[in-house]
């Protein structure tokens, strides 16, 4: 037996850096779970109590046979509550998981996510562009898994929440819910808490499982892609704006060309297919020369210069830097739960659309 050999041990600072790292990550995805959890909880209790009342109202018609109540019901909601009730608690649920998170953090993270936009005027423009431009790229994927596959990755009460219709005061509310509610609380949470939480490390590192989290917590296959892709670009525009602004205005940007889309489908019908096909693929080259040029004018992320202004208790030596990164995250118990409840989400979605497809 060799007695000269050497039995090194992490020295202590290592560990202590790895596991501080971990707990951010951790608490980081802790808060989308909150997310979750918060606005879910809203829909329900409220979605109770309205069914309750259109019951009592039904009921009230003289309508007794359990068959007969439950058309009059269906017939009876309307779907601008539906939508209303969803960007309600959204509206509440994002800001207080945001809040959640950083009470969480405050001994080991801070920074400013609200500040100076540090994009000259082109840049941001290039933003949006390269934004628009990936939801071409998203949208082509999508009509082409759709036609090989002959389904849906959503369910009908999703799709309806972003269809125009008949009903004007449905359609403003579904656009002032997607366009600013969600831009911007999303934003407040996954760029403003997320991504500063994965970011004592790398970066890079930080855009990159961001996305992968903004992606996920969409919730159904057919927004999963298109998240992710847009939520690198928006990550990179956060950490080189050091400032969510810049970031909000993207997402606003994309979810109003995804309204006008749904606009024109709707007004047009499928006729607008084809234009719609042209006018993505055209997006996709747009994007390409954006991105181009935004990475070109911007370079890569720098460690030391990009990203949020910070105040940081955690001190991560070089060398532990590798083991603190996606090793680090995939060892954290939320990250895991987020994982699997979105994916059981997305999964019940597609099979309540293959059910419909039969």
């Amino acid at each position: 037996m060799d007695t000269n050999m050497n039995y090194t041990t992490p020295p202590a600072y290592a560990i202590s850096s790895k596991e501080q790292v971990k707990k951010c990550y951790n608490r980081a995805c802790m808060a989308m779970l909150f997310q979750f959890l918060i606005a879910n909880a809203i829909v329900i209790i409220c979605s109770t109590v309205y069914s309750v009342i259109l019951t009592t109202q039904a009921m009230a018609e003289g309508i007794t046979d359990p068959a007969a109540l439950t058309a009059r019901i269906t017939e009876l909601m309307n779907p601008a509550v539906t939508i209303a009730l969803n960007a309600v608690a959204f509206l509440i649920a994002n800001p207080v998981a945001y809040l959640i998170g950083n009470v969480m953090t405050k001994k080991y993270y801070r920074a400013k996510a609200f500040g100076g936009i540090k994009l000259p005027a082109a840049d941001c423009v290039l933003a949006v562009l390269a934004i628009v431009g990936l939801q071409g790229f998203s949208l082509l994927v999508q009509y082409g898994i759709m036609s090989v596959t002959k389904m849906s990755g959503i369910n009908e009460s999703t799709a309806a929440m972003f269809s125009f219709s008949d009903n004007t005061v449905q359609n403003v509310i579904m656009v002032i819910y997607f366009v600013f509610i969600a831009a911007i609380t999303e934003e407040l949470l996954c760029r403003g808490l997320v991504l500063k939480l994965f970011s004592p490390v790398s970066k890079k590192f930080a855009v990159i499982a961001s996305a992968v989290l903004f992606g996920v917590m969409h919730g159904n296959f057919n927004q999963m892609f298109n998240g992710f892709l847009l939520g690198l670009v928006i990550g990179y525009v956060a950490v080189k704006s050091k400032s969510i602004w810049i970031p909000i205005i993207c997402h606003m940007a994309a979810n109003t060309n995804a309204m006008v889309l749904s606009y024109f489908e709707y007004k047009i019908g499928e006729d607008f297919f084809v234009t719609e096909l042209i006018y993505s693929a055209i997006l996709v080259v747009v994007a390409i020369v954006a991105i181009v040029l935004l990475l070109k004018r911007n370079g890569k992320i720098d460690e030391e210069k990009d990203g949020f202004p910070v105040e940081t208790a955690i001190d991560v030596p070089e060398e532990v830097k590798p083991n603190c990164k996606w090793k680090a995250l995939l060892s954290t118990p939320c990250f895991w739960i987020f994982i699997v409840i979105y994916a059981f989400n997305a999964l019940l979605m597609l099979y309540t659309a293959c059910l419909r497809s039969i």
